[in-house]
């Protein structure tokens, strides 16, 4: 999926959004009921439990994730939430070094390897979790991209896919 956000970003597929187009609308009234189905069927299966649960989800999340981005993209682009789109732009332009630090942190928050609270929060405390380092990762790739032109991985990842090394520093 970064792959194809990079090649998206590449051919400038949203530059220059409104929030107002029609195509994210769409994608909203498609995503949401698919990807809330196949959430209610993966579920009502038993989750990983059931193979078909697992494949109605993998078939559907998609459309789900696509239905919050075009959300995101509408939010972002209003008059009230265009202060959202410039404080999340530093974490988005690092997604992937923040995917991979979520699962860094959430490893060394809920496995034996770390700390080993998983069972032991409440739903709630885990939403804090999750918010509280998603806050912080906000604050570290605002920081970060101050310094360099790209996150970690980014810039890993454009070594390995432009078969150049792009530079450390901005």
């Amino acid at each position: 999926m970064f792959l194809l956000g990079m090649v998206a970003a590449r051919r400038g597929l949203l530059v220059g959004l409104t929030g107002r187009e029609a195509w994210p609308r769409i994608v909203q009234l498609v995503g949401f009921p698919v990807g809330i189905v196949g959430g209610v069927v993966y579920a009502s299966l038993g989750g990983n439990g059931n193979t078909l649960g697992v494949l109605v989800s993998a078939m559907t999340a998609p459309f789900l994730a696509a239905a919050y981005a075009a959300t995101l993209i509408r939010v972002v682009h209003s008059d009230r939430g265009r202060w959202l789109g410039t404080a999340l732009a530093p974490a988005g332009r690092m997604a992937l070094s923040n995917y991979l630090g979520q699962s860094v942190a959430t490893l060394l928050i809920f496995t034996g390897v770390g700390f080993g609270l998983v069972g032991q929060v409440s739903p709630l405390e885990m939403m804090l979790f999750a918010i509280a380092i998603f806050a912080g990762q906000v604050l570290v790739s605002r920081w970060w991209l101050e310094r360099h032109g790209h996150g970690p991985a980014e810039w890993l990842l454009r070594w390995f896919t432009n078969g150049q090394r792009p530079p450390v520093r901005r």
